[in-house]
């Protein structure tokens, strides 16, 4: 679903976007023709100046300018380092408490501007004001986790995570309860913030983002689907907490749901390379025994990245599979995707 606030937004000033901000801020204007083909060394050097200038006299329009300008005609794969560096010069100086009174305010405009780039940085603050505006900072967070912006989404997945991060005991409550939101649009936010929550060095996390991530498991919903198995599960609790979550594996394979075990396959298909390849094989086997195309056809993909990166284990176990016929089929699909 879309932001509302964002779309009227858009509705009111998309013959203005181009040059919002940048008229207003005098000498931004003959910057921002210069900035575009500038090398980095020269962004970042614009970026002081204009957060300075934007701070000091309480102009947001030209931060705006700055962001806009800064990330103009340039190419993908320097968008994102560009676009870190600024959010983190302007996190710096909310570190002092006039700025911080400043940026507030702007963060809450930021949320509903027409620009994308500004509700990404309004994403990129927003969790740095949980312990002053709580309830504001929730509202606006759940409100950009379903903007209509692919990538604003994903900026408010990465919000979800460094809150519940910087204290998870205390607010992992918050995350709890956001999972459980109508709409699909949060709860995949939710899922894909489980990547960033997870993490080796905090074992005690594995039960309960487990426990969160359960209910999920048989959600149809194809936005949702779509980055449980694969991504939460295959990337993030399997990557930190690859015991627990294969002793959870073994406990969700007692359901019939083919939603269900698609997510464990299709899991087990995207993790990286598993020290845990015996219990996994032992999980699959089952799933490639399923006689639905949905389930056996997660569980081939699976025993073909296992294959790949573990080919002395694994392909000796799979000729031997190949003799029982509930699992040839399987089986043999995925040996046909192993390089020879």
């Amino acid at each position: 679903m879309a932001n509302p606030a964002v779309s009227s937004a858009k509705r009111a000033t998309m013959d203005s976007v181009e040059t919002a901000g940048i008229g207003t801020a005098g000498t931004a204007t003959r910057a921002v023709a210069h900035t575009a083909a500038a090398p980095l060394a020269r962004i970042r050097e614009f970026v002081h100046t204009q957060v300075d200038r934007a701070l000091e006299n309480g102009e947001i329009e030209v931060l705006i300018g700055a962001l806009l300008a800064a990330t103009r005609r340039r190419a993908p794969s320097e968008i994102e380092p560009i676009k870190a560096y600024i959010f983190q010069q302007i996190l710096q100086r909310a570190e002092d408490p006039n700025d911080r009174r400043t940026l507030w305010p702007w963060t809450r405009l930021c949320a509903a501007r027409p620009e994308t780039q500004a509700r990404e940085m309004a994403c990129a603050l927003l969790d740095s004001f949980w312990r002053d505006h709580r309830k504001e900072v929730e509202r606006l967070t759940l409100n950009l986790a379903r903007d209509e912006d692919e990538g604003v989404r994903q900026y408010a997945a990465a919000t979800m995570s460094r809150i519940i991060r910087a204290n998870f005991r205390l607010r992992f409550r918050h995350l709890l309860l956001w999972s459980r939101n109508r709409d699909p649009s949060v709860r995949r936010q939710v899922i894909i913030a489980t990547v960033g929550v997870a993490d080796p060095a905090y074992p005690e996390r594995a039960k309960p983002l487990l426990d969160m991530l359960e209910p999920h498991l048989t959600d149809r919903d194809p936005y949702v689907r779509r980055n449980l198995g694969p991504f939460a599960l295959g990337q993030g609790l399997l990557r930190a907490y690859p015991e627990a979550t294969l002793v959870r594996f073994r406990q969700w394979m007692r359901s019939d749901d083919e939603i269900l075990l698609w997510n464990i396959g299709i899991a087990l298909a995207a993790a990286h390379d598993l020290e845990q390849w015996e219990a996994a094989l032992e999980v699959l086997r089952g799933l490639a025994a399923d006689p639905r195309r949905f389930v056996w056809g997660a569980a081939s993909a699976a025993l073909a990245n296992l294959a790949i990166r573990r080919p002395d284990q694994i392909k000796p176990v799979l000729r031997r599979w190949m003799r029982d016929p509930k699992l040839r089929v399987a089986v043999s699909s995925a040996l046909r995707g192993i390089p020879s």
